[in-house]
C-alpha cells in the first residue's frame, strides 16, 4: 500500500513539473503585444475629425493598421506587437481645391513594450495654404463683368465678384486670371502665376491678391500722408497708421463740432439739411430735416426733435477722457430722440427688435448667431461700413488707451486690449458691414473736412483694403497665425 501511494505521489509531482514546462512553453510562443492610444491634437477649432484618416507602419514600412476615419479608432486603444511604430493622420480629401477647407494632418513615432499602454499624442498642422479675393474701390466703381478663376495642377475655384470666402489648395503652383470689362467696354484678362516655391505659398498661408487699376496707390509704395506706412502689413501698418494718425492732431472742444457740422456733414439733396445717418432713407425721402445751427439738441420728446452729437463709440467707454471726447470722426450729428434709444449699446445685428427708429435703425437683443448675447443697436444697410471705418479708426487712434476700457461691462465686450484692439465678433461683423457697404462720397468729403478741421484722417476711408490686411487675418477659417497673412497686387490694364 505504501509502495502504490509512493508511487502515485511520483507520478503527481512529474505532472506537475511536466505542466509547467508546458506552460512556459506557451508563454513563449504567445504573441508579445502592448496597446497604443492615439491622441489626436488639432492647432485649430474648425478641424472636422472624420475628415482624416490614420495609418499605423511599422518602422519598415509595412501598414499594419488603417482607419478611414478618426472615430474608427478603438477608444480601449490598438493592440500591436512589440516594436517601433509610425502612425500619420492624414486628410481624407488630399487635393482637391475647396472653399473654406483647411486641412489638417500630423505623424509620430512609438514604441510598443509589452503589456504596457502608452499614448501617443498627434499634433495636427495645417497642410494646404489659402488664398482670398479683394477687388479695390476704384477697380469696382470702373470695371464690370469682373471675376477670379484660381487653379492648381488638381483643379480650379470660381471666384465670383461678391466671394468673400477663402479658397484652400494643396500645392503650388497656382494661376491667378482675372476677366473683367473695363470702363470703355472692352474685356480684358490679367493672369499671375506663383511659383510652388514662393513662401506665400507655404504650408498654413494666407494670401490675399488685390486687384486694383494703374494709377492706385497700395502699402507697398505709399506716397504724401501715408507714406511712413509703405511696405507694411498686419499690426506693423496698424501702428504705423496709429503715429500717422496722432502726429499733428489738434483737439477740439466739444462745442467746436456745431461749427464743423455745418461743413462736413452737409445733406447734397439741396436742402442744406444735417445728413443724419439715424434718419436718412437713401431710396425715399427723409422723415424731419435739421437746419445746421438751429435744431440743435437742446432736449427732446420723441423723433424729429432736434439733433445732437453721437458719439459712435459711447462717451461712458472711455469715462468722457479728452481727446476722444471731441474728435471728430467718430463723432456724428444724429436725431437726439435716437441717440438716447441707443443709448450706450454696441452696435450689432438684431435678431428680435424692441424699437425700430423712421429710417429703419433698430434697437434689440443680437442675433443668435452675432457671437454676443445682448443688446445691440443696428443702423440700416447704407450706413454699416461708415460705422465700421469708424470703429476700425477709434481702436488705431487710441490704441494705446483701449486697455483701461478693456475691464467691465459693454466695453470688455467690445473692446480688446491685444494689439487688434476689438473682440473677435465685432472684428467679424464689421468686416463684413465694411464690404457690404463701401466707402461712400459723403464719406471721402468728411474725411477731408476733419483734416482741415483737426488735421488727421480716417485711414479706412483712403484706404478701406487696409482693414483686411490688418484685421484679415483674424477671421474664422484663418490658417495658423505664425505663418501671417501676405499681400499681392495685381494691377489690371
Amino acid at each position: 500500500m505504501r509502495v502504490r501511494l509512493a508511487l502515485l505521489g511520483i507520478l503527481s509531482l512529474a505532472f506537475f513539473i511536466s505542466g509547467c514546462y508546458l506552460d512556459k512553453e506557451n508563454d513563449e510562443n504567445a504573441p508579445q503585444v502592448g496597446i497604443i492610444k492615439v491622441n489626436i491634437l488639432p492647432d485649430a477649432t474648425n478641424v472636422i475629425p472624420d475628415s482624416l484618416s490614420v495609418e499605423i507602419k511599422k518602422s519598415s514600412g509595412e501598414i499594419v493598421k488603417s482607419y478611414s476615419k478618426t472615430s474608427e479608432i478603438p477608444s480601449s486603444g490598438v493592440s500591436l506587437p512589440i516594436g517601433d511604430y509610425d502612425i500619420s493622420v492624414i486628410p481624407t480629401n488630399k487635393k482637391k481645391p475647396l472653399f473654406d477647407r483647411p486641412l489638417y494632418q500630423g505623424s509620430s513615432t512609438t514604441t510598443v513594450s509589452y503589456n504596457s499602454t502608452n499614448s501617443v499624442n498627434i499634433n495636427l498642422k495645417q497642410s494646404n495654404f489659402c488664398v482670398g479675393i479683394n477687388y479695390s474701390d476704384k477697380f469696382k466703381a470702373e470695371a464690370t463683368n469682373y471675376s477670379t478663376i484660381i487653379t492648381d495642377a488638381q483643379g480650379a475655384l470660381a471666384y465670383t465678384s461678391t466671394e468673400t470666402r477663402l479658397g484652400f489648395f494643396a500645392a503650388g503652383p497656382i494661376t491667378i486670371t482675372t476677366t473683367y470689362t473695363d470702363s470703355k467696354g472692352v474685356k480684358q484678362t490679367i493672369v499671375r502665376s506663383i511659383a510652388a516655391s514662393d513662401p506665400s505659398i507655404a504650408p498654413a498661408s494666407k494670401l490675399i491678391a488685390i486687384i486694383k487699376l494703374p494709377n492706385e496707390d497700395v502699402a507697398g509704395d505709399l506716397t504724401g500722408y501715408y507714406q511712413n506706412a509703405s511696405g507694411k502689413t498686419g499690426i506693423e501698418l496698424k501702428k504705423a497708421l496709429s503715429t500717422i494718425i496722432t502726429t499733428g492732431y489738434i483737439a477740439k472742444t466739444y462745442n467746436d463740432l456745431w461749427e464743423a457740422y455745418k461743413i462736413g456733414d452737409i445733406r447734397k439733396d439741396g436742402t442744406g439739411a444735417i445728413w443724419d445717418i439715424y434718419s436718412d432713407i437713401p431710396s425715399g425721402k427723409a422723415p424731419y430735416l435739421y437746419q445746421p445751427g438751429q435744431d440743435q439738441c437742446g432736449s427732446y420728446s420723441g423723433e424729429g426733435s432736434c439733433y445732437n452729437r453721437e458719439h459712435t463709440i459711447p462717451k461712458s467707454w472711455f469715462n468722457d477722457e479728452m481727446p476722444m471726447y471731441s474728435d471728430y470722426l467718430h463723432i456724428l450729428p444724429t436725431d437726439g430722440y435716437v441717440n438716447g434709444r441707443r443709448s450706450n449699446y454696441p452696435y450689432g445685428e438684431v435678431g428680435t427688435a424692441t424699437w425700430t427708429s423712421k429710417n429703419g435703425s433698430k434697437l434689440g437683443s443680437a442675433k443668435s448667431t452675432l457671437g454676443y448675447s445682448g443688446t445691440v443697436f443696428e443702423p440700416i444697410e447704407a450706413y454699416k461700413g461708415d460705422i465700421a471705418r469708424i470703429y476700425f479708426y477709434f481702436v488705431t487712434r487710441y490704441a494705446d488707451k483701449l486697455k483701461a476700457y478693456d475691464n467691465t461691462g459693454k466695453t470688455e465686450e467690445v473692446f480688446n486690449a491685444n494689439d487688434y484692439g476689438l473682440d473677435k465678433w465685432v472684428v467679424t461683423m464689421m468686416l463684413r458691414w465694411s464690404k457690404n457697404d463701401p466707402v461712400s462720397q459723403k464719406e471721402i468729403e468728411r474725411n477731408n473736412k476733419a483734416e482741415a478741421f483737426q488735421k488727421n484722417r480716417n485711414p479706412y476711408v483712403d484706404h478701406p483694403e487696409f482693414l483686411e490686411m490688418i484685421w484679415g487675418s483674424t477671421s474664422t477659417l484663418a490658417p495658423s497665425k505664425a505663418a501671417g497673412v501676405k499681400y499681392i497686387y495685381i494691377t489690371a490694364k
